[in-house]
């Protein structure tokens, strides 16, 4: 298993005030070489990522000591981080945004109104809990891009005791048992996804 390290190249930081866009420029041939020089040599680690069900896999943490910049990549070569494949972003407070605007803590009222249709969504408190399953053909429908954007709801910590859908079952946004949904649940993740390197 690969072992935590910085990766020593040629530092050319990224400003403090840059925007932090997904996909950006990340493409499937982003290579360790390239992070460094975008973001600083210091701010690319490589080390052990979350991946399903609890279990960690090789990869690359950029700014992992900075919640509001960290961000997750997974390679489909995990021992030579070649063929980037995808990013994942969840911290409170991140300032990492996809290029529709969405990002951690946008409530899903305003998703809703981005894509001007109602959406399907697995049910909460599971592995693949909010994930968004279906846009209804919506302005959001990633349609034919081969980069997928994704995003990933739970529930507001400040809800109290009012339910929200729960389980591996999807529901509509428009579900007439949860009427507050659109204030109640917010993004904890997005992410974006690309093909193989040959598919582009």
């Amino acid at each position: 298993m690969t072992t935590t390290a910085t990766i020593a190249v040629a530092r050319d930081a990224m400003p403090a005030n840059a925007s932090y866009v997904l996909p950006g420029d990340f493409a499937p041939d982003t290579d360790i070489e390239r992070l460094a020089r975008r973001f600083g040599k210091d701010n690319v680690r490589i080390g052990e990522v979350p991946g399903a069900e609890g279990e960690r896999v090789d990869g690359v943490i950029l700014f992992p000591d900075d919640a509001s910049r960290r961000a997750y990549l997974y390679f489909e070569d995990a021992q030579r981080n070649t063929g980037l494949s995808l990013v994942r972003v969840f911290d409170d407070g991140s300032r990492w945004r996809l290029d529709n605007g969405i990002g951690i803590g946008t409530p899903l009222s305003d998703i809703l109104r981005r894509n001007g249709k109602p959406i399907r969504f697995f049910g909460l408190d599971w592995d693949y809990g909010g994930a968004i399953t279906n846009w209804n053909g919506g302005r959001l429908d990633p349609k034919h891009d081969p980069v997928r954007r994704g995003m990933t709801l739970g529930a507001r910590a400040d809800i109290g005791e009012r339910p929200y859908p729960m389980g591996d079952a999807e529901f509509s946004s428009d579900d007439a048992k949860y009427p507050d949904l659109g204030t109640d649940l917010v993004v904890d993740e997005i992410s974006v996804s690309f093909p193989g390197e040959d598919d582009l």
